[in-house]
């Protein structure tokens, strides 16, 4: 399963188990997950997650991928995250979805009943489309004007992650030093996928200026941190249109790292039953041994 599209929730879906766990959740008791002032109850969530599990064909080819029961529920909670912030976004930029527009695109797809048994959306295969195409928009709009510039270092463990991106946020001569000891690091990093359209699809698209990350992409690959120094929406684009060169699915998935603004100033919470919420990957991970982490600006030093 991958992040969002017609696999919204793939391959990089990390979950874990589906009920029991302890600890700090959302604020309401009866609550799965809280986004701002927006509460996905647990009422609302686990027949979702029961109708998805009630889908044999489903389970058997997520098995052959590896994939259990729990990965499905964590898929679900996600989705119904990224649906709520994705509605935000779309409010927050002047983004209509026309009624015309699904109907056309669901039809594009085979209809209403190909799309539910080939996607795991679960408030259905409209909801699914009308998110795709927000995602798209989100992504249409701003990858060909979007320029970051970032410090970016790799560290084997996350304890080194963490102690790195500490440094990086901090600032001044601390950053500069763990910058010059860490084995692998590049500074002033520049992404614009407008000239470089597969970066439209990695996390460092969305992480707001100022801030500092720290994520895995796999466990071969280390911990990757970053410090984002600058991120301009208005930069003159950099050669043909990113958006006319890269296929749907990847507009859609670079709408979806764009929210990460979104999901920082609305706050998300996920019940412990379900995990926690990964403010990088924008997805729901097993434990917060294995989210990535976002300092914000306001909190260096």
């Amino acid at each position: 399963m991958r992040t969002r599209t017609g696999k919204f929730i793939a391959a990089t879906v990390i979950v874990g188990a589906l009920v029991g766990g302890c600890g700090t959740g959302p604020s309401r008791v009866d609550a799965a997950a809280v986004i701002g002032s927006d509460t996905l109850t647990l009422a609302e969530v686990q027949p979702r997650i029961t109708a998805a599990l009630g889908r044999p064909e489903l389970l058997d080819s997520l098995r052959t991928r590896g994939f259990s029961e729990a990965d499905v529920g964590r898929a679900v909670v996600s989705q119904m995250v990224l649906h709520d912030l994705l509605t935000r976004a779309a409010a927050e930029q002047d983004i209509v979805v026309r009624d015309e527009e699904v109907d056309a695109a669901v039809a594009a797809a085979g209809g209403e009943q190909v799309l539910a048994s080939s996607t795991l959306e679960p408030g259905g295969a409209r909801e699914y489309v009308r998110d795709q195409i927000i995602a798209t928009r989100l992504a249409e709009r701003q990858v060909d004007r979007l320029a970051v510039t970032a410090d970016v270092a790799i560290a084997p463990t996350r304890e080194e992650a963490e102690q790195l991106a500490g440094a990086l946020a901090a600032g001044g001569a601390r950053a500069e030093q763990a910058l010059a000891g860490a084995s692998t690091a590049q500074r002033g990093l520049q992404i614009r996928p407008s000239s470089t359209p597969q970066a439209a699809a990695t996390p460092l698209i969305g992480i707001p200026a100022g801030d500092t990350a720290l994520f895995q992409l796999s466990p071969e690959q280390g911990w990757v941190v970053v410090r984002v120094t600058e991120r301009r929406t208005d930069a003159p684009p950099a050669g043909p249109s990113a958006a006319g060169r890269v296929d749907r699915q990847t507009l859609a998935e670079a709408g979806i790292r764009l929210l990460a603004p979104t999901a920082e100033r609305a706050g998300v919470t996920v019940n412990p039953r379900y995990g926690v919420w990964d403010p990088v990957m924008l997805t729901v991970a097993p434990d917060a041994a294995q989210v990535g982490r976002i300092i914000p600006a306001a909190s260096a030093g």
